[in-house]
């Protein structure tokens, strides 16, 4: 039971210690959080981009960012409409100006040419639209089959 106890204390005296750091550490980080050009993912992203960049080069980059400018246009183009549904003229203008600035990038990403992987991406990509198109044409298949079943026995 004693050692139940040395455990149980030696626990409490890490966490305590750990709490006494966080001030110094929150301090640490703010600071670098402030800097409004900072980049930040979470790391297991970090370590999923770093995977596919090592297997299939920096056109992994290009099509990651290529996805991300996408997206990005895609809500502010939402939102613009949803501003000028609801008359806010000025918020739509800002986010149209902003919707402009991301298709520029896009626009730019889409000239660049990459190292390497762009064969072997492609090759990635189009393995899997294929097995997941398979896949879905399977799955419409079987359900049709036990609709009909249905169908037939009642």
């Amino acid at each position: 039971m004693t050692s139940f106890d040395t455990v149980d204390d030696f626990l409490r005296k890490t966490r305590e210690a750990k709490q006494k750091q966080r001030p110094d550490i929150e301090s640490l980080v703010e600071e670098t959080f402030e800097d409004p050009h900072i980049i930040a993912i979470t790391p297991d992203l970090g370590e999923q981009i770093l995977r596919l960049t090592e297997k299939y080069g920096d056109e992994t980059l290009r099509q990651i960012a290529l996805f991300a400018l996408g997206k990005w246009f895609a809500y502010h183009t939402a939102y613009v409409e949803e501003l000028v549904d609801t008359d806010q003229t000025r918020e739509a203008l800002n986010a149209t100006v902003d919707a402009t600035r991301v298709g520029h990038c896009i626009t730019t990403l889409e000239t660049v040419g990459s190292f390497s992987g762009s064969d072997e991406w492609i090759a990635m990509v189009k393995e899997l639209a294929i097995g997941t198109v398979c896949d879905e044409y399977n799955r419409r298949e079987d359900q049709e089959e036990t609709d009909w079943g249905r169908s037939a026995d009642e």
